[in-house]
């Protein structure tokens, strides 16, 4: 590529310039020969850099009341998600949650979460976790504290995309702890997330086509919308 650059630059030079008119054109013809290698890198790096979508349909009683929605960037070493997500339903009272996450994955390891839910424009969850030197860390508005666990290579949001062929347990990041996956076979998992709350996986040739999310307040079906 280089090459043909200044091949294409030395062409341009007219024959009876001054060598000083030459290299003065040179020059301007090699910064734009740069500014084309700059801009083809650039644009190499994104088709590098695939991009996945998956979005959830969060269904009650035959209605759609909210939905969630995955994106997965992927690097050489490294895998990002962010995922938002917005309910809207009734019980006793009406209730409206939204909320962001985000991961960050490195070589296999989880080294940056962050929860992020508002429910009727009220802050009900806000904090990160950060991987540093072997050792994880809890961060919210009021403090900094050491995360008691060991080395993060599944959460619970990894199953909402692949299936969890020989995972024992993911972390919960609501928990922020590690919860066990219960194979049920057939391509279903159970994830019990605290007492009375869990939800059930389906798989089919490994890709999920229904998550069951059941609380002692009410249960939900997430159902992918196939694209």
């Amino acid at each position: 590529m280089i090459p043909l650059l200044i091949i294409y630059t030395l062409r341009k030079f007219k024959s009876g310039q001054t060598i000083l008119e030459k290299l003065l054109k040179f020059k301007k013809h090699i910064k734009k020969a740069i500014a084309v290698l700059f801009l083809l890198a650039f644009i190499s790096s994104y088709s590098n850099n695939p991009t996945n979508s998956f979005v959830f349909n969060i269904v009650k009683n035959n209605d759609v009341i909210g939905s969630i929605s995955i994106t997965e960037s992927r690097t050489s070493d490294s895998v990002i998600y962010n995922i938002e997500s917005k309910v809207e339903a009734k019980f006793i009272l009406k209730f409206y949650v939204v909320g962001k996450e985000k991961y960050v994955y490195k070589n296999g390891t989880l080294i940056y979460a962050s929860l992020f839910r508002m429910l009727n424009n009220k802050v009900k969850t806000n904090h990160s976790i950060q991987y540093n030197e072997g050792e994880y860390s809890l961060k919210t508005p009021e403090k900094i504290s050491a995360l008691n666990i060991e080395k993060i290579s599944c959460n619970l949001m990894i199953l909402y995309i692949n299936e969890p062929i020989g995972i024992k347990s993911v972390f919960c990041d609501n928990q922020q702890e590690m919860v066990n996956v219960v194979p049920m076979g057939k391509g279903i998992y159970k994830v019990e997330l605290s007492k009375g709350k869990y939800n059930i996986f389906h798989y089919i040739n490994g890709r999920c086509v229904k998550i069951e999310a059941v609380s002692p307040l009410f249960d939900v079906t997430l159902i992918p919308v196939l694209s």
